[in-house]
């Protein structure tokens, strides 16, 4: 009887859920453990149709429009140039190879009525011929300035001066002292009884006195009526029935 008594008192703790207290010697029953497995619950799908929702219209915004003021930008003052401007084309080069190597420049007198460029495109016109000194080896050249002689066509008064000692007496023309001094009066009208046109007159001024440099002060007479007369005769001064010549060769 007490041990049905200790049995029963043993199930009640057990059931009362405190702590079991297992005598000595006793053997623990083993308490099965039964997991339950709950399967997922699938959710049935909506019958309910998509619910469609109207578009959104927002009214256009209109801003006015933005107006800026003109910009006004103070006007460039371009700083003046220093530099003249150029006028007139530079004389033309003149260059040909042989001796004697004349090198000159031109230049016009005071109060003469007549452009450096005008005279430079004569000159080069005329011992650029192969009929003047160059068609005998003569070598010239035109630079800028200076050089071994300058041609300068002049006031009467002033190639008297440059040409002194010698006398030109305000009528002739020379070559010297570095010049080759032409007298305006010449250049511009040849002389009162000169046969033939200004521009022959005018080549045979510029043959006769570079000649002067080629082949000395000397001069040569006409050889005889109807012959060309010599460029190096003083045409000037009369023909002696020779014919009026400007060329070296003509």
């Amino acid at each position: 009887m007490s041990r049905l008594l200790a049995g029963l008192v043993l199930v009640l703790v057990g059931c009362s859920g405190g702590d079991v207290t297992v005598a000595p010697g006793t053997t623990r029953p083993t308490v099965e453990t039964t997991v339950t497995t709950v399967s997922p619950t699938t959710r049935p799908a909506s019958t309910l149709p998509p619910t469609t929702l109207p578009p959104t219209t927002l009214p256009p915004t209109t801003l006015p429009p933005t107006t800026l003021p003109p910009t006004t930008l103070p006007p460039t003052t371009k700083p003046a140039s220093s530099t003249p401007p150029t006028t007139s084309p530079p004389p033309p080069t003149l260059f040909h190879d042989g001796s004697p190597m004349i090198r000159f420049s031109v230049e016009v007198g005071a109060g003469i009525d007549l452009s450096r460029d005008e005279l430079a495109l004569t000159v080069v016109d005329i011992l650029g011929d192969e009929r003047s000194w160059t068609g005998r080896g003569v070598g010239v050249e035109l630079v800028d300035d200076g050089g071994d002689v300058t041609l300068i066509v002049a006031s009467p008064d002033e190639v008297d001066r440059m040409c002194a000692p010698l006398q030109t007496n305000g009528r002739y023309s020379c070559a010297r002292n570095g010049w080759i001094a032409i007298n305006s009066l010449r250049w511009f009208g040849a002389t009162d009884d000169w046969p033939a046109d200004l521009e022959t007159y005018r080549r045979y001024l510029i043959n006769h006195e570079v000649g002067h440099y080629v082949v000395g002060p000397g001069h040569d007479g006409c050889p005889g009526p109807g012959e060309p007369a010599p460029i190096m005769m003083q045409q000037t001064k009369g023909l002696d029935g020779c014919e009026a010549n400007g060329w070296v060769d003509p």
